[in-house]
């Protein structure tokens, strides 16, 4: 049977997998001359004429919102995630990497969320973690579960989700 993961969950688990992606689509946004960072063209501030201005305000500004492409591309096509607040939650997956990777004596989830979110797009199967590492499945979703807790409550310090949503529960 699938673990169900709400809206939330899914969010902070595709934040986990892809945060180089997402880096690479704020810098991407930073440097784009004519979008500004609510997507109007020509930058939206007619009080500054001066470019060099303008991209000097681009490359410091937060970036609002991102299109983050991921998945295989068919005929050219890649679905795309719309995250808003990138910077963010780049800093959420920054500080529950460096949680989960630093102490030794939390190796085992440290090994759990290495093959989980640091091995490629999909990381490593449950399956094959489970028997390298000699754990029960459920014990593999506990410390997943764990990991997603910790990134969602951080995430809920930062006010990107609402502080009451239940973590790992399908909403109704």
């Amino acid at each position: 049977m699938q673990q169900s993961y709400d809206s939330n969950d899914n969010l902070i688990e595709f934040v986990l997998r892809n945060a180089d992606r997402i880096q690479k689509c704020v810098d991407e946004k930073k440097v784009d001359p004519g979008v500004s960072r609510d997507n109007n063209v020509g930058g939206g501030r007619s009080r500054i004429s001066d470019p060099t201005a303008m991209q000097a305000l681009h490359r410091v500004e937060s970036v609002g919102f991102i299109h983050c492409p991921y998945g295989p591309a068919i005929n050219g096509k890649r679905d795309t995630r719309y995250i808003r607040c990138p910077e963010k939650w780049l800093t959420i997956e920054k500080m529950t990497r460096e949680f989960y990777t630093r102490d030794a004596e939390k190796e085992l989830v440290r090994e759990v969320y290495q093959r989980r979110y640091l091995q490629g797009e999909y990381g490593e199967r449950w399956e094959i973690t489970c028997a390298k590492l000699k754990i029960s499945r459920t014990w593999y979703y506990s410390l997943v579960h764990d990991v997603i807790r910790f990134a969602g409550l951080y995430a809920a310090g930062m006010g990107l989700i609402a502080p009451y949503s239940k973590f790992g529960e399908k909403r109704e």
